[in-house]
């Protein structure tokens, strides 16, 4: 399987994961999913889905307990309380999942004017987006289960925009047992973590969500298996790893981010990719040395010569090969290599990665150039 670069899979995210419109909509159709790798902890026997879920969904009478209580704490009159009864009996289909926290917001907007206002924030996308430290209001007159269900939206809203670090805050300290859809948490947590490289996290996140697949929205289901496949191979330091920090790089510079955390970030891909062409350029070395060494008479390798020397053996001999100690500078060396070395390193580095990658990366050394070149 082809893993699609992540600019890809956020498109697949944007569109399977819906928009910041009306959220009583049927189901958006699916692309499919590649198959999901087995996403259980590292080290377990178990299968990656479990017969018995580790989270469970919540019990819609106790919001509906909750929903009365605080109409009668904030004090509603009877033809608010009516109107507010009314809507949930004509919503009660809408009892599990995003469409239940959505439910539990507009029912909640029938009350309070903040989320009603806010309601309207989160759903159009061309609004800034909320944060809930912004919401100087969400204080502890308002209850913790309408707390979190806000903090829940705002996490989905902040993912949809695209704002990674953000989403990931406010959903941090929600817990799966307290909140009214799991789902939700657990899809948009994995999503974030994806982002941010988090790969274990991510994979624990998945393998929850997918305990309880057949009853999670299908496309839930479906985006949550591609990050599964797509996150299992990234290893640390590698160029895979380099072209997802460049391509949220580019991300942050999108939204109008060039801060710090855009300098760290990019003076740590500098550093990654530095290393990887400091090892490619040793194999070119090595590999010259030994065709050096191995040339005999008449240009020929000498039968035997390539021989790896076994333990017991005493080293002797001499040959043209020994490679004297270099100064590589601050830029691994890679001004110091050969034209042809050069590119051979640019080809070897790039050669197994989507266009996307190469041009990123290519840009990056043609910068590079440019900026040694310069007084």
């Amino acid at each position: 399987m082809i893993k699609p670069p992540p600019s890809l899979l956020w498109m697949w995210l944007a569109f399977l994961v819906g928009s910041t419109g009306s959220f009583y909509l049927s189901e958006a159709p699916v692309l499919a999913a590649p198959q999901v790798p087995n996403v259980s902890p590292a080290g377990s026997s178990q299968p990656a889905l479990q017969k018995s879920a580790g989270w469970n969904w919540p019990d819609v009478v106790v919001y509906e307990e909750q929903l009365a209580s605080y109409l009668e704490q904030i004090g509603a009159s009877d033809e608010r309380q009516t109107q507010v009864k009314e809507f949930w009996n004509a919503t009660a289909q809408f009892n599990r999942g995003p469409a239940f926290l959505d439910r539990l917001l507009d029912a909640a907007a029938l009350v309070e004017p903040r989320v009603r206002k806010l309601n309207e924030e989160l759903r159009t996308a061309s609004a800034s987006p909320v944060q809930p430290r912004d919401l100087e209001w969400l204080t502890s007159d308002v209850p913790g289960w309408l707390q979190d269900t806000i903090r829940l939206a705002c996490g989905r809203a902040l993912a949809q925009r695209r704002m990674v670090d953000e989403s990931f805050e406010a959903l941090a300290g929600l817990q799966l047992a307290q909140v009214c859809d799991p789902a939700t948490l657990l899809f948009y947590r994995a999503s974030n973590e994806h982002h941010l490289l988090k790969k274990e996290e991510c994979l624990a996140n998945v393998r929850l969500l997918l305990e309880r697949e057949t009853e999670i929205p299908q496309r839930y289901a479906q985006v949550a298996k591609m990050i599964a496949a797509d996150i299992q191979p990234l290893e640390a330091d590698s160029l895979d790893e380099v072209a997802r920090m460049m391509f949220d790089v580019h991300r942050r510079l999108d939204l109008g981010r060039a801060g710090q955390r855009v300098r760290d970030e990019e003076e740590d891909i500098v550093k990654k990719l530095d290393k990887l062409i400091e090892d490619i350029e040793k194999q070119l070395q090595e590999q010259q040395a030994a065709a050096s060494a191995g040339q005999g008479k008449g240009g020929t390798p000498q039968s035997g010569q390539l021989k790896p020397m076994e333990d017991s053996q005493a080293a002797g001999g001499s040959g043209p090969g020994d490679v004297d100690a270099k100064d590589n500078g601050d830029r691994a060396g890679w001004g110091n290599l050969p034209p042809a070395q050069r590119q051979e390193a640019l080809q070897r580095l790039t050669e197994e990665l989507p266009s996307h990658y190469r041009e990123v990366i290519e840009g990056y050394f043609r910068q590079l150039a440019k900026d040694r070149s310069t007084p």
